[in-house]
């Protein structure tokens, strides 16, 4: 099946929610501040709330099925990370492509926006952008936080 262009910036969004859940799920067995890894698990839930929500929504009212996880560049991105994390300060590091990966998918899902979706759907891509954009401000805040440390 052929998607239009609401369907494949949909099924983009998607997919990258997937790979930042994986990545959340990655940090948290990296972060050794009790702080960040609470925030991180609960960001963590709530994404899979709202993406288990987008991906119903899509399945129902668009027709839209998951596409396969693109497993060798998730496996690229994670080996990459860890190898950056042995000559960089881990934290900072962490933190800054926490934040990198949090603005990409604020912007996809602002692009999803523009597009007329039903209802439903546009209510969950509403507060995926709030959550997203809630995460990336705290984010910063950690990021000021344990920057003298």
């Amino acid at each position: 099946m052929l998607l239009d262009e609401s369907q494949a910036a949909l099924s983009e969004l998607i997919e990258m929610l997937h790979e930042s859940l994986d990545d959340y799920q990655d940090n948290l067995q990296r972060v050794h501040h009790s702080d960040i890894a609470e925030e991180f698990n609960g960001a963590m839930n709530y994404r899979n709330q709202l993406l288990n929500q987008l991906e119903e929504n899509a399945r129902l009212e668009l027709r839209l099925l998951p596409r396969a996880a693109d497993t060798e560049r998730e496996d690229f991105n994670h080996l990459w990370s860890k190898l950056k994390s042995l000559v960089m300060d881990e934290l900072p590091l962490l933190l800054r492509e926490r934040a990198e990966q949090e603005r990409q998918l604020i912007a996809l899902t602002a692009r999803c926006q523009s597009y007329d979706y039903p209802e439903v759907i546009t209510q969950t891509l509403t507060e995926l952008h709030q959550h997203l954009s809630k995460q990336l401000a705290q984010i910063k805040q950690f990021q000021n936080q344990y920057r003298t440390v």
